[in-house]
């Protein structure tokens, strides 16, 4: 049986649009949404796990060096910040994967683990609004991102 994050990695793979919003919790692929407002049907398919930022952090890299298409560089809205194409070495062009495959498995494991409750906010980062990787200075997560705010007027 094939999970989520299994199916989203296939679908991004085969050239499928995507977007991740981790306020609303939401995941749409093609229009559609997969999950919305943290549901979803079936297997979702990122593990509880103790040590999420680890895992946060190898996508992160993944990512960062990974290839940028056209369609990669006019997406309008990035958590993250991947190297421009001038910056990648010659093991990155020759190994890496596409922007957009390493940016759902990086987005999608995020809103994974938050769903799942392995992200923490005050485990990693109490009394702050954001963190920053100790390994990577340009891995930062938002605090909004994993405890957003109530917007609404009850």
């Amino acid at each position: 049986m094939n999970t989520i994050y299994e199916q989203a990695l296939a679908k991004v793979e085969n050239g499928s649009r995507f977007r991740v919003n981790f306020q609303n919790r939401s995941l749409k692929i093609d229009g559609k949404y997969v999950i919305k407002d943290g549901k979803y049907d079936g297997e979702l398919g990122v593990e509880l796990t103790d040590s999420p930022l680890e895992q946060i952090t190898q996508l992160y890299t993944r990512y960062q060096h990974s290839l940028p298409s056209e369609r990669s560089e006019n997406k309008r809205k990035c958590y993250f910040k991947s190297l421009p194409e001038h910056l990648l070495n010659d093991e990155d062009m020759l190994y890496g994967r596409s922007r957009e495959y390493t940016q759902i498995a990086l987005e999608l494991y995020v809103l994974g683990v938050i769903l799942n409750g392995s992200l923490k906010w005050d485990d990693f980062a109490k009394g702050l609004w954001f963190w920053q990787s100790p390994e990577n200075k340009d891995l930062i997560l938002l605090r909004e991102w994993i405890e957003p705010q109530n917007t609404n007027n009850e």
